[in-house]
């Protein structure tokens, strides 16, 4: 009786884990199917295989993101954890696209034991527009149109998480320039990364 009344207690939780797995599993294919079209084309690193995860969580129906907790407008936060798992589940389908070596990624991330010059630039906020990523725009003094990328926790978010900061106030922000890969334009491009903003 014992027995019955733990199954009934933890089934919920069993059956939780084999609908994670199997949307794990649906990804790695979708992952496998991507990384074997770039192959084709170029010697894949592991960061066409990092946009190939986030490509083929795009791909996934509302049950499927919701059963792995995958909110698209919070792509990298939410997707890492999720590309470890997926990431084990493609050792097992295409394990020829796990083994790339450290050296053939291309220099796209920051090196935290670098200098990074941050930039500081004042105006007021234009719009914000969340497309998978999030982005802030100011006008400048100059009247002229500036992209902010919101890629992680920085000075000042709260801002704008707790609607402090609206449209056309004026704001000062901070940000550093890197260089990241634009899978709409299929090329790198230098986003302006924003690491504090100050309500003016």
């Amino acid at each position: 009786m014992k027995n019955i009344q733990l199954l009934i207690l933890f089934l919920p939780l069993i059956l939780l884990g084999q609908k994670k797995e199997a949307v794990y599993k649906k990804l790695a294919n979708l992952t496998c199917d991507c990384a074997e079209k770039k192959a084709k084309e170029k010697n894949l690193t592991s960061y066409d295989l990092g946009i190939c995860i986030f490509d083929a969580l795009d791909q996934l129906d509302v049950k499927d993101r919701k059963t792995i907790s995958y909110n698209p407008d919070k792509k990298i936060e939410t997707g890492i954890d999720i590309a470890k798992s997926v990431g084990v589940e493609m050792a097992i389908i295409c394990p020829k696209y796990i083994k790339i070596t450290k050296e053939e990624e291309p220099p796209v991330m920051i090196d935290s034991t670098q200098a990074v010059p941050i930039n500081t630039i004042k105006g007021s906020i234009d719009s914000m527009v969340s497309n998978g990523l999030k982005f802030i725009y100011i006008i400048d003094d100059n009247h002229l149109k500036k992209e902010f990328l919101w890629l992680e926790a920085f000075e000042g978010d709260s801002l704008f998480i707790k609607g402090k900061a609206a449209i056309g106030d004026t704001i000062e922000i901070s940000y550093i320039e890197t260089n990241y890969f634009d899978p709409k334009e299929n090329a790198y491009r230098i986003y302006n990364v924003i690491t504090s903003i100050k309500l003016l």
